[in-house]
């Protein structure tokens, strides 16, 4: 999930959380557990899609999270975050066609 807002100081910062999905794969009769993570704010010089889509990329990186093992997006309704066609989830999907931007999360 990301969304940008400005500081106090007018400074862009984008707020970073991720959501994982647990599961015990030792026994199958067990619930998963779902885990939200705030990772961190990160002040960002442009809100571009294209430099959006980067800073994601290369924070998933630094924390060895392969784009692939993703299911899903979640941004605020901006257009540089949910473009069809230059937003964030638009070129995280040409990278990992199961991460889904499901309706009921567009908003954040």
């Amino acid at each position: 999930m990301m969304d940008c807002t400005p500081d106090i100081s007018h400074q862009e910062q984008l707020s970073l959380i991720i959501r994982v999905v647990d599961m015990d794969i030792d026994n199958e009769h067990s619930d998963p557990i779902i885990k939200e993570m705030f990772m961190e704010f990160i002040n960002v010089e442009s809100t571009t899609g294209l430099n959006l889509t980067n800073v994601l990329l290369e924070k998933l990186k630094n924390n060895n999270i392969d784009i692939n093992n993703c299911r899903g997006q979640c941004y605020d309704n901006g257009a540089n975050m949910k473009g069809q066609y230059k937003g964030a989830h638009a070129r995280i999907k040409t990278l990992s066609s199961r991460a889904f931007l499901p309706h009921a999360l567009q908003i954040i």
